[in-house]
């Protein structure tokens, strides 16, 4: 299968820790997925869900009233980080009054970080050294005319069963289910610029990176293939939706990369 994914996009995930703190209660924290994306300014931006460093979002009821974000850490295994070596993690921690960016559009649970802030824990590495180019980052445009339901998807991330030895991420695969020219409602009214696909998202994936594999083989000089698509990266996973029985319904959502670039290209 041409899917255009190497290695080295497994860890376009990083691991996302956010505590929050300053109720009355004990400290609450959250665990998901973030990922590193250059803006067409060639600055490198960190991603993630904006539910995990609002806790009060999307809600006007908060669970928790007076928390606020105290500590959000980053940690992810290096791109290079071969077996038998020496491992390699990058690990640091952003401010909590960092100024995280939102979507103008409330319902899109999206946040970014510019050239974010971060400090160094334990004396680890703060190099970053695998970002997501601006290049294949899918616009409005390629979401009209190069994207198409049932095109194969994957997204890397932290869900429960990530390989907790070696601390390495893991990828899930599956399919645009709806029309990705429209946006997708799951509540019956305006849920953002959401699009649906059959997979297996869960606690710990909140906020992968999603990526629209490679379609068909890339031609060479001279040579073209009908139908050929290169590979994109199309969006920020958000969570899944569930059964009456309050199961898995085996689909999950994801907000569109260009509402992203609204955010990060100004």
């Amino acid at each position: 299968m041409f899917h255009g994914l190497e290695n080295q996009f497994l860890y376009a995930a990083y691991k996302i820790t956010s505590v929050f703190t300053g109720g009355a209660g004990p400290d609450v924290s959250a665990t998901g997925t973030g990922f590193f994306l250059q803006n067409r300014h060639r600055h490198v931006c960190l991603v993630t869900n904006r539910h995990m460093v609002d806790l009060h979002y999307p809600s006007s009821d908060p669970k928790h009233p007076g928390y606020k974000l105290q500590q959000l850490i980053v940690r992810g295994r290096r791109s290079g980080d071969k077996p038998g070596l020496p491992t390699e993690f990058t690990e640091f921690a952003v401010h909590p009054t960092a100024n995280f960016l939102y979507s103008s559009v409330f319902q899109n649970d999206i946040t970014c970080l510019l050239n974010p802030p971060i400090q160094a824990i334990n004396q680890s590495s703060t190099v970053v050294d695998f970002f997501i180019p601006h290049a294949m980052v899918a616009t409005k445009q390629d979401f009209e005319n190069k994207l198409s339901v049932c095109d194969f998807v994957a997204f890397p991330g932290y869900p429960p069963w990530y390989d907790r030895l070696n601390e390495r991420p893991i990828l899930r695969t599956g399919a645009l289910s709806s029309d990705p020219r429209s946006d997708y409602s799951f509540s019956g009214q305006y849920d953002g610029e959401c699009v649906d696909y059959e997979a297996f998202s869960f606690g710990g994936s909140s906020g992968s990176p999603v990526f629209a594999v490679q379609k068909g083989p890339k031609p060479g000089p001279g040579i073209s293939f009908p139908g050929f698509r290169e590979l994109l990266f199309i969006g920020i996973n958000a969570g899944h939706l569930r059964t009456n029985t309050d199961h898995h319904s085996g689909i999950s959502f994801f907000y569109k990369s260009s509402a992203l670039l609204e955010i990060i290209d100004k």
